[in-house]
């Protein structure tokens, strides 16, 4: 996919339509476990009027670059935890 102007809702967007994907296909989206997940951490922003990757983006004053090594910190976070069984290839690294 290309995005000359990558925003959140590019990603979210991307997310939505993988998880049709899946759902067209009869598999299981990651992307709900991954979710309830992230509310367990943060339970305040399941009721909140934007997503919560929005909520990570605010709490880091607008910095997208920083907003998305959260994202994929947390994304690790889950599947060293609750999110195991989704992982094939376990060796990735994310900066600190």
């Amino acid at each position: 996919m290309f995005a000359p102007d990558f925003t959140l809702d590019h990603l979210f967007i991307y997310l939505v339509g993988y998880d049709d994907a899946l759902g067209d296909a009869g598999l299981v989206s990651p992307q709900a476990r991954f979710n309830e997940w992230i509310y367990k951490q943060h339970p305040t922003w399941r009721h909140l009027p934007e997503w919560w990757a929005k909520q990570i983006l605010h709490a880091n004053g607008g910095d997208l670059e920083k907003t998305l090594t959260d994202i994929l910190r947390l994304l690790d976070q889950f599947l060293a935890t609750d999110g195991a069984e989704f992982v094939r290839f376990p060796v990735r690294s994310t900066p600190d």
